[in-house]
């Protein structure tokens, strides 16, 4: 499991050094998405291992982690929905001036 984290974190690494030289706003909303979904990975993995070794705080922190991954996409989701409505609005405001 440690690998598979590992390896995922490079893929992040790899997609932010793409979108560092395309716009600063992608490169942050990337790295947020990547933060939720190791959260959630890492939860799911100590989930598993709780599960295995029978400990239940294990269980609980991997819950913990898991939905605090799910909240943060969740937040990142309505971040993007505002941003994109504003950025309508923007334009439709602009069209009217004009």
């Amino acid at each position: 499991m440690k690998n598979f984290l590992l390896g995922l974190s490079l893929v992040g690494n790899a997609a932010l050094a793409y979108t560092l030289l395309k716009d600063q706003d992608s490169v942050r909303e990337l790295r947020d998405r990547v933060d939720a979904m190791t959260d959630e990975w890492s939860g799911k993995a100590q989930q598993i291992k709780g599960a295995v070794t029978g400990n239940t705080g294990d269980k609980v922190e991997g819950s913990f982690n898991e939905a605090k991954g799910n909240v943060k996409n969740a937040a990142q989701d309505v971040q993007s929905d505002v941003k994109d409505a504003a950025k309508d609005v923007k334009e439709k405001a602009e069209e009217a001036l004009s």
